[in-house]
């Protein structure tokens, strides 16, 4: 997949812990959900399997609670160069006997970027519909088109696959490029020739 992006150690180690510490500890306020939305998603599997526990953590333009600060380390990091954030959500999937692939589907209904943070390692993966399967490995992050039809699993070796869900918007490269461009030019002119 072009688009895919697969950073592994994307945190310090100290960054890492704490939020594998916060997500993966007994406190952390988990609410029961579905993995898939049956009207909208194509499911693969059984209903009574289309559960998660999860977390908003930010929506509706604003943050969920205190939570926030966890993924902060995250969302200011310069390589996904977030100008705005439209949701992040954290998932946990318990343990099945057999890893099972939830449904498809795509984040949202509208395109911008999205990127998956893996807490924890696990036999669990996103699959993406072209067929290319991310593993869970605990500090990797990936990023991909929201609109790139994609699932993912339960877990057979760990008590849960836990990751964070993360939409937003970027500033690409080419755009800061051009910014910068903008602004020496304006710099220039202002400065050297009194424009």
């Amino acid at each position: 997949m072009e688009n895919l992006k697969i950073y592994d150690n994307f945190l310090e180690q100290r960054h890492f812990e704490n939020v594998s510490k916060d997500l993966m500890g007994f406190k952390f306020p988990w609410h029961m959900g579905t993995v898939y939305t049956i009207k909208r998603d194509t499911p693969l599997c059984d209903e009574l399997n289309n559960l998660q526990f999860c977390n908003w953590i930010y929506k509706d333009n604003k943050a969920q609670g205190p939570e926030y600060e966890i993924i902060r380390p995250i969302i200011t990091d310069p390589r996904l160069a977030i100008s705005s954030l439209v949701r992040v959500k954290a998932n946990a999937t318990a343990r099945t006997e057999e890893v099972i692939e939830h449904g498809w589907h795509r984040d949202g209904y509208f395109q911008c970027d999205a990127a998956i943070y893996y807490v924890n390692s696990n036999d669990g993966y996103t699959l993406f519909k072209d067929g290319t399967k991310v593993e869970s490995v605990a500090n990797r992050l990936i990023t991909f088109n929201s609109q790139d039809t994609h699932t993912g699993t339960t877990c057979t070796n760990a008590k849960v696959r836990c990751v964070l869900n993360f939409n937003y918007y970027s500033v690409k490269q080419s755009e800061l490029d051009k910014l910068s461009e903008e602004q020496d030019s304006s710099y220039t002119d202002r400065v050297i020739y009194g424009g």
